[in-house]
């Protein structure tokens, strides 16, 4: 082989620029102001900002639009016991993810200013009054006109979510649920907000509208629990129709449904995702959907007019190796992608100062 010109290394030297001159100028003004505030690409080692995908931890809301909170409960999980420290095991992988969308380019920190709250502070153990201070919690954060990205914990944290949402917006919004179980089943333990109930009693109290709802990767054995799903008119589609019809379809569906002007609400149960990359759940189901296919259905509501969203049910003490929290990270990174697009479609925004 030819031993290289000098013409030819002189051109590879010119582009062997410093670690963060990037050819694309958004990416460079990002780092370069973010950078010396503490940001880092670095993945391991102490973080100055160990909020999720180090966004800056702080309760003022003053100028912000987006808050991204922790809801560590599974007092009414139907199962193993564990989400309540989810929150904690996303915060940490997360510092894997961002803070560019490799498809879209997006940078969500210069969309809009991103905080994160930290974790909701409990008042009483009792599951009923945890509730509560998840429905105080985002109040007070809605009340201030921000967006709420909450990451569970187990599903019943939903509840206060859009409990606090649907008071202040003062509306019944449509639902985006991807999960293997409807979670509309009645009372369970003698609680009737749970995990299993969590979007049957949203129903009841006109938190969202089952005729805007569309309920995508439902399977397994408890498939006789969701009747009042398909009473009530939600749409229901199984995970089996996701892998035979396509995301396409799915998305068709989505946006048929649920529109692009209305309200909107976000919610990804991890548990839809295929017990063979999803262990780490409080109810792992076999048969369910990819990562993929479910950063395509989050990509489809970026059409919607989406005002909140949360993850829920990463279960720690499942996941053996981290692989799932890893996961689980990336997709909430998505969701993170997603308010802040609908959030800067639709009003003016400011960026993220730490």
């Amino acid at each position: 082989m030819t031993k290289l010109t000098e013409q030819q290394l002189q051109y590879l030297k010119s582009l062997d620029k410093g670690p963060f001159e990037f050819r694309d100028p958004r990416v460079a003004a990002f780092f370069e102001r973010a950078a010396d505030s503490g940001y880092s690409l670095e993945t391991n080692g102490f973080f100055a900002h160990p909020g999720f995908f180090q966004a800056p931890h702080r309760k003022v809301l003053n100028g912000v639009d987006v808050v991204m909170l922790g809801s560590p409960l599974d007092l009414g999980a139907i199962g193993l016991a564990g989400a309540r420290h989810g929150p904690d095991a996303i915060r940490r992988a997360s510092r894997n993810y961002g803070p560019v969308h490799e498809q879209t380019g997006d940078i969500p920190f210069d969309a809009c200013s991103v905080i994160d709250w930290g974790d909701v502070e409990w008042s009483a153990t009792a599951l009923d009054q945890r509730i509560e201070d998840i429905y105080q919690t985002v109040k007070e954060i809605a009340g201030a006109g921000c967006a709420t990205l909450n990451c569970g914990g187990e599903h019943t944290t939903s509840y206060g979510c859009l409990k606090a949402l649907s008071e202040i917006h003062d509306d019944s919004f449509g639902l985006i649920h991807i999960d293997a179980h409807c979670d509309t089943m009645s009372t369970w333990g003698g609680d009737a907000i749970n995990d299993g109930s969590v979007f049957r009693q949203a129903a009841l109290q006109g938190f969202i509208d089952p005729q805007r709802t569309v309920q995508i990767g439902i399977r397994g054995r408890a498939g006789f629990l969701w009747e009042f799903s398909h009473d009530s008119g939600m749409t229901v589609i199984t995970a089996d129709e996701v892998h035979e019809k396509g995301t396409q379809w799915v998305s068709d569906q989505i946006l048929e449904i649920v529109g692009s002007t209305e309200k909107t609400y976000f919610s990804l149960d991890v548990d839809s995702l295929d017990s063979s990359v999803m262990m780490g759940t409080t109810g792992p189901e076999p048969f369910g959907l990819t990562p993929r296919q479910v950063r395509s259905l989050i990509s489809t509501a970026r059409h919607c007019n989406v005002i909140g969203a949360d993850m829920v049910e990463v279960n720690p003490n499942r996941d053996t190796d981290g692989s799932s929290a890893w996961v689980a990270a990336a997709l909430f990174f998505e969701l993170l992608c997603l308010i802040t697009h609908c959030r800067k479609q639709r009003q003016d925004t400011f960026i993220t100062q730490w």
